[in-house]
């Protein structure tokens, strides 16, 4: 009898453990309702790397989908492994699954480091022309299920886009990690240096544009989006900054003109945080009234839901949403 009773008494202890992951595999919390006057969008990058990651993949797409967001932005970094076409394609089909409009600035796995084995020895400036054809073949329309109207810088850089939304400006601009493309690999020449400063320059030109296009609108909030992290903390001589320039030198010259508050969005570091990191470096002063999101990445698989409320203090509010690593089902 007792044996009966012990048996019974774990076979529930095993019923209660069941339920128990079953409620945390069957979804995320929830959002909170958004404030008055407010909107929200998604932010992600920096997954899927993996086959375990892919098959978690579904369940970011269909949360994401399932929520009130008036656009979602991919800061880059869509995989890690071989740079093909079928790849890009399969990323960029999972970008037009989603209900909302979906807004893509590229990351360096999907070009810069496709020269390694593991990607497949392409050479990187021939796979940024494909992601440009692919991915960026309407270049003032977004992707996913509901396009929105894009403006686009145009001529070579037509992935660096703008639009505006409820009196906020929002831009994308290609920067990626890598030392934003300056990293040295086997068949370097010097065209794909050249690569780097023409890019470089023109996200340069897009930021300053992008506050201008705010300024005169008299824009509530500035967001930006790239994949890098710049170095933000790192001293002003330091080779890993000066991979930067001259875009980081603009983003501090246009944040303290405009003085309204800034959003950076990026990824490239995988780790989620939010802090205020700039400082304008002719000063020493602390720019208070930037604040920088990175966004999670691999092995976690997620986004961000960013609440705007335009005129509030602060404007922004984030909330980190990942799938558990053992959600399959």
């Amino acid at each position: 009898m007792q044996r009966k009773i012990r048996l019974g008494v774990c076979v529930a202890a095993a019923l209660a453990l069941l339920a128990v992951l079953v409620a945390r595999t069957s979804g995320m919390p929830e959002i909170a309702t958004h404030p008055p006057g407010s909107f929200a969008f998604a932010a992600l990058g920096d997954a899927p790397y993996d086959v375990l990651e892919d098959l978690r993949y579904p369940f970011l797409l269909r949360d994401i989908a399932a929520h009130d967001l008036d656009f979602v932005v991919h800061v880059g970094d869509l995989f890690w492994g071989t740079c093909s076409d079928a790849r890009y394609r399969r990323s960029l089909a999972w970008l037009d699954s989603l209900p909302q409009p979906v807004i893509y600035t590229p990351g360096d796995n999907e070009w810069c480091d496709c020269w390694q084995r593991v990607s497949g020895r392409f050479a990187p400036r021939e796979r940024l022309a494909r992601i440009r054809e692919i991915f960026f073949a309407e270049p003032e329309r977004s992707l996913g299920g509901k396009p929105l109207a894009l403006a686009s810088q145009g001529g070579e850089f037509v992935e660096n886009a703008r639009w505006s939304h409820e009196g906020v400006v929002f831009a994308t601009v290609h920067i990626p990690g890598s030392s934003n493309g300056y990293e040295r690999f086997p068949d370097r020449t010097a065209a794909d240096d050249d690569e780097v400063r023409r890019r470089t320059a023109a996200a340069a030109a897009w930021v300053r544009a992008t506050f201008e296009e705010a300024r005169g609108s008299r824009a509530a909030a500035v967001v930006l989006f790239f994949q890098a992290n710049p170095s933000f903390e790192a001293p002003p001589d330091d080779p890993e900054r000066l991979c930067f320039e001259p875009f980081l030198t603009a983003l501090e010259e246009e944040v303290e003109r405009f003085s309204g508050p800034v959003l950076a969005v990026h990824g490239d570091q995988h780790v989620y945080l939010v802090d205020q990191p700039l400082v304008r470096r002719a000063t020493g002063a602390r720019l208070t009234n930037f604040t920088r999101l990175q966004v999670p990445g691999s092995p976690r698989v997620g986004w961000v839901h960013v609440v705007v409320t335009p005129g509030a203090e602060p404007p922004f509010a984030f909330q980190q949403r990942v799938v558990p690593r053992w959600k399959y089902w």
